[in-house]
């Protein structure tokens, strides 16, 4: 039992991490950093959910950290993202979706991981931080319907962190 309580509480502190990880990445200048706090922030989601063994999370975070490793190949290199990948990964998320579907509501985290995988696969940040407004939004709906409030709270973070940096790096950088 005391082993179960420490493997909990070991999985929260991995997953507050990843909410703080995950939120910094939209404050990044540029697209190769969006993509290490992104593949850093699904290798400690996935590593909560396995904790947790929440393995549909698991499957859906490991393919979200190849895309950002494959993703990040591409923006080191300045070379544009073929469109054939992007549907790999779009095809990967949606059979994995299939494949751990309970619900209506099951659906919500296949669809936010398709929004992110084009919002990241895109060249515009500008982009980017919008796209991570509307997954922000979406996840916190999506988490408040099923329970999870402590995550509601990260995306929150994540919401708002978006929000300063459209602000900050968009809407401020283009009235100087």
């Amino acid at each position: 039992m005391e082993n179960i309580l420490v493997n909990k509480i070991v999985a929260q502190i991995i997953g507050i991490l990843a909410i703080l990880i995950f939120a910094l990445s939209p404050q990044q200048k540029t697209k190769q950093k969006v993509l290490i706090f992104q593949l850093i922030s699904s290798i400690l989601y996935g590593l909560q959910y396995f904790i947790l063994g929440a393995f549909s999370a698991v499957v859906i975070n490991i393919i979200g950290a190849i895309k950002e490793f494959w993703f990040y190949l591409y923006a080191k290199k300045e070379s544009k993202i073929p469109l054939k990948i992007l549907l790999i990964y779009i095809i990967a998320v949606i059979i994995a979706g299939m494949f751990t579907y309970t619900d209506i509501f099951s659906v919500f985290p296949t669809i936010l991981a398709i929004l992110m995988t084009y919002a990241t696969w895109q060249k515009n940040l500008k982009n980017f931080r919008i796209l991570s407004i509307i997954s922000s939004i979406s996840w916190i709906i999506y988490n408040f319907v099923v329970g999870a409030y402590v995550n509601a709270i990260g995306n929150l973070f994540q919401l708002i962190s978006a929000i300063i940096a459209v602000i900050r790096l968009d809407i401020m950088k283009s009235n100087n």
